[in-house]
């Protein structure tokens, strides 16, 4: 079963490189602290929420540009077999695909997938885990 689009994998390696994060600010700023402490906690949430902004940035500026529009084409048979310029049996080409009312051609537009919802909704659902981590580890240590 797939569960992403196109570049949607990189919602789980952003989940990841989030709680590495996390893991890494704790082994930074308190290594003597142990696992089960709310203060991992506070730096796990801390983690997810800079993972959410990086997700978020990577989303609303570099994915646009991977995720571009593009003609549409689809492929019509040869009434014969042709060689091309570099000497390879052709047995179809591409026609553009135009709309029949306006008579332009028809462009598409891909789209990043992660479990069926486009990657620039998922910072939201993991700043919302890092909120709720940083709210545990802080009530925590009350």
């Amino acid at each position: 079963m797939i569960i992403w689009t196109r570049w949607g994998i990189l919602v789980f390696v952003f989940f990841g490189l989030s709680v590495g994060l996390g893991f890494a600010l704790k082994g930074v700023f308190a290594p003597a602290v142990g696992s089960n402490e709310p203060a991992t906690n506070t730096f796990l949430g801390t983690g997810f929420v800079l993972g959410a902004a990086a997700l978020w940035a990577f989303s609303k500026y570099v994915l646009p540009r991977l995720d571009k529009a593009r003609p549409s084409f689809v492929y019509q048979q040869l009434p014969e077999p042709a060689i091309n310029e570099r000497g390879v049996k052709v047995t179809h080409r591409p026609v553009a695909v135009v709309n029949q009312e306006t008579g332009q051609q028809i462009w598409t537009r891909p789209s990043s997938t992660f479990f069926f919802i486009p990657v620039r909704f998922w910072p939201y659902p993991i700043a919302a885990i890092g909120v709720v981590n940083l709210i545990i580890g802080i009530i925590g240590r009350g």
